[in-house]
């Protein structure tokens, strides 16, 4: 407990909404200059390569709430606000991977004829991932380790990172037969 004459500071919660957003302003010019710089050195990854990087990269930030629960003591202190904010940042990189890469695959690789209609199947998968997240979020009552809570995040992660990496190597095939990049 924090002495009488001591301050404290609080985080309202509504700033977290703005904690995404603004990593992605500060992120995107970086992620671009790093491919943009990969690229004149001839070593930038495929665009299915990148989108398996990004959901590696997304399975890592979730080991940043998994110690942020054990410096919690399993939600029994508060913890400072810099983990949320670590957290968004490493999967915002993920995010910079995976969404604009996958959009541009969808684009690339769609019959002209049905190209609006693939992206809408992109964003349909999106909008299906969003409401598997929050039926996952639904449950976080249930666990007595929410270190637990995380690692179910972490482990579903990795099986589509593995699943990724396993594809990676047929939709470069795929890519390269199309003429695409």
């Amino acid at each position: 407990m924090p002495t009488e004459e001591s301050k404290i500071y609080t985080w309202s919660a509504n700033l977290s909404q703005s904690i995404n957003p603004g990593w992605v302003i500060l992120l995107t010019p970086l992620v671009v200059a790093f491919f943009t710089y990969l690229r004149s050195r001839k070593k930038e990854p495929s665009t299915p390569t990148k989108i398996a990087f990004g959901l590696l990269i997304s399975a890592l930030s979730v080991l940043v709430m998994v110690a942020a629960v054990h410096i919690g003591n399993n939600g029994t202190e508060k913890v400072s606000v810099w983990w949320l904010v670590a957290n968004y940042g490493i999967i915002t990189i993920g995010e910079l991977f995976l969404s604009p890469m996958g959009l541009s695959i969808v684009s690339k690789l769609s019959p002209k004829n049905i190209t609006a209609l693939m992206m809408g199947g992109w964003f349909l998968s999106t909008s299906i991932g969003n409401k598997l997240s929050g039926v996952l979020a639904s449950m976080w009552d249930t666990y007595d380790d929410k270190a637990d809570f995380f690692w179910v995040n972490f482990g579903l992660l990795m099986f589509a990172t593995v699943l990724m990496f396993a594809l990676v190597k047929n939709l470069n095939k795929v890519m390269k037969d199309h003429g695409i990049n």
